[in-house]
């Protein structure tokens, strides 16, 4: 259960930014963001994208709670879902209530996915700053991501990667 009530929270933001991010391929999209490190080993970096009045480093108040949305891509121009990097963090008074980290490996977010789901990661919030309608996010995420293979799957460790990976990025707010 726990599986798909995280799929359903990551389907509908990622499918919606790539959508925009294609939609807006005319203008130029400006670096808000890193997220760097190492993943199974192997030295990556994703780039966290804004491009006009749609940016994937967001952030949502709602009374003590607040959701931090990032959403880093392998290449500075493109807002590809392959290989891309999301971190979905909730604050409740100003303390870490849940994240979700997932790093599609196919053209979309559905599974084979490494998800945080039953996996061993943890993470560390440096910084959580807001000034105006901007915050600064800042931090690190280690540990163990888990292989989600379909749809309905509990994702499981034994084909899991590593991941150490710092994020620093100028989220925006989003209000409704």
């Amino acid at each position: 259960m726990r599986c798909r009530t995280t799929l359903r929270s990551w389907l509908g933001p990622v499918m919606l930014l790539a959508m925009t991010g294609a939609a807006h391929a005319q203008e130029e999209a400006e670096t808000v963001g890193m997220m760097t490190g190492l993943l199974d080993g192997q030295e990556r970096e994703w780039f966290i994208l804004s491009q006009g009045v749609d940016s994937n480093a967001t952030f949502t108040e709602l009374g003590d709670r607040v959701v931090i949305d990032l959403v880093g891509f392998s290449a500075p121009d493109s807002w590809r879902v392959r290989d891309s990097l999301s971190l979905s963090i909730t604050l409740d008074k100003g303390e870490i209530a849940k994240f979700d980290l997932l790093h599609p490996i196919g053209a979309s977010v559905m599974p084979p996915v490494f998800t945080s789901d039953n996996a061993e990661v943890r993470l560390a919030l440096d910084t959580f700053e807001v000034e105006g309608s901007k915050a600064h996010v800042a931090g690190r995420v280690e540990g163990v991501l888990a292989l989600q293979q379909a749809l309905g799957e509990e994702a499981s460790l034994e084909e899991g990667i590593d991941i150490a990976v710092e994020f620093d990025a100028n989220a925006s707010r989003i209000e409704y």
